[in-house]
């Protein structure tokens, strides 16, 4: 389904700033211009990542110390309109009961609940709140994340993890606010463009969106990089080589449904030589130029960063700086933040460990880069609309 179909109930034009209001099973996000856009209008994403459904908790992390409602209330409070859900395979196949959830004076609504409908509920949270969701397929087994070279293994062969995508397709085709589907996380074994489609991540990137839209749906599909596919002369992050995408990119049957999304890193998360040198960080633009940067000027395919974090201290405020000053001078303001959780031992997160105290500076980056989030409204007559800023 092509969102330039959208049928209007509404069209008010404020200050310069426009307000348009759609059915909720007619709302959808293209990409197209080297942006997002919804009904031909420029959608300004800002989003972070909540992730546990992953891992052997089999749910997200911090409802042990918080109700969920506290987290969904905390990313609509300082304007986040896009929220990304790692899951596993084995999660989707096998729908475990959820670990460590406190059910005391918070959490009631998930007792009793299975993995699968814990994410049912926080999805409908966060499409109340006006925040959409991207599922990231970021594992095979739960916790598996650094051992997945490839999006599949012999245990999950491709029909296996094709598989898991069709029942959460299937799952949550009708639900308004799942718009993005990231096609799996970091495949560092992974090529691109070489032919080999046991190896090729475009190609997969291709099945697995062209499946998804014959099934119904119109999300975004999301295709990171690979790691050393073109080989990068500057070491790339597992995630982040996308310089393939010059000869062999993505071709989808839906071309405004595709979205490039490189995850990028600073000291903090892995050294790279190209820290440790005297023009650090001004010779950083040419690296991600690079990598992935370059697509931007293409103006077809949307980017948008789907990692990125730190701790915003030492070298690594200063590579966080540099990459947020790149961001907005190329146009690139729409990323995927890693993320709200404290407990990412490299990075940290957007909450203190106690899971309530915001940490300002980086929330203060963040809006420096998205000063003006697209604003989502549901409405109680099922109709949603959009606040472009």
């Amino acid at each position: 389904m092509c969102t330039v179909s959208f049928i209007f109930v509404a069209f008010v034009a404020i200050s310069n700033a426009l307000s348009e209001c759609y059915e909720a099973s007619e709302f959808g996000i293209d990409s197209m211009d080297g942006v997002l856009k919804v009904n031909g209008t420029r959608f300004n994403l800002k989003a972070a990542a909540w992730f546990g459904f992953e891992t052997d908790n089999y749910c997200v992390h911090g409802l042990w110390a918080v109700d969920y409602h506290s987290i969904v209330d905390f990313m609509a409070n300082y304007s986040f309109n896009g929220v990304r859900i790692p899951f596993s395979v084995y999660l989707v196949l096998n729908d475990p009961a959820p670990v460590s959830i406190s059910y005391y004076q918070m959490n009631q609504d998930l007792q009793n609940l299975t993995s699968l409908q814990v994410l049912d509920v926080l999805i409908k949270a966060f499409g109340d709140a006006g925040i959409v969701v991207m599922l990231d397929m970021h594992s095979l087994e739960p916790g598996g994340y650094m051992e997945d070279g490839l999006w599949y293994d012999s245990k999950y062969p491709q029909a296996t993890t094709l598989k898991a995508w069709n029942m959460m397709v299937e799952r949550y085709k009708d639900q308004w606010n799942v718009v993005a589907a990231d096609v799996f996380n970091e495949p560092f074994d992974a090529t691109w463009g070489t032919g080999d489609a046991s190896t090729d991540f475009n190609t997969w990137c291709e099945t697995v969106g062209n499946d998804m839209h014959s099934n119904g749906v119109d999300w975004l599909i999301m295709c990171e990089g690979v790691a050393t596919s073109p080989p990068c002369t500057d070491a790339c992050f597992w995630g982040e080589d996308l310089q393939g995408v010059k000869s062999s990119p993505v071709k989808l049957n839906e071309a405004n449904k595709l979205v490039y999304s490189p995850h990028v890193y600073g000291p903090d998360v892995a050294y790279q030589d190209y820290f440790n040198v005297a023009s650090f960080p001004s010779n950083m633009p040419a690296i991600w130029d690079t990598h992935w940067g370059y697509i931007r000027a293409m103006n077809g395919a949307a980017t948008t960063v789907g990692e990125w974090g730190g701790s915003l201290s030492g070298a690594d405020e200063t590579w966080m700086n540099a990459f947020a000053s790149y961001l907005v001078s190329n146009d690139v303001p729409d990323t995927w933040f890693w993320c709200v959780n404290p407990d990412s031992g490299d990075t940290g997160g957007l909450l203190e460990y106690d899971w309530k105290t915001p940490v300002i500076p980086k929330l203060n980056l963040l809006a420096q880069i998205q000063p003006k989030p697209t604003k989502i409204t549901p409405q109680s007559n099922d109709k949603i609309c959009v606040d472009f800023q």
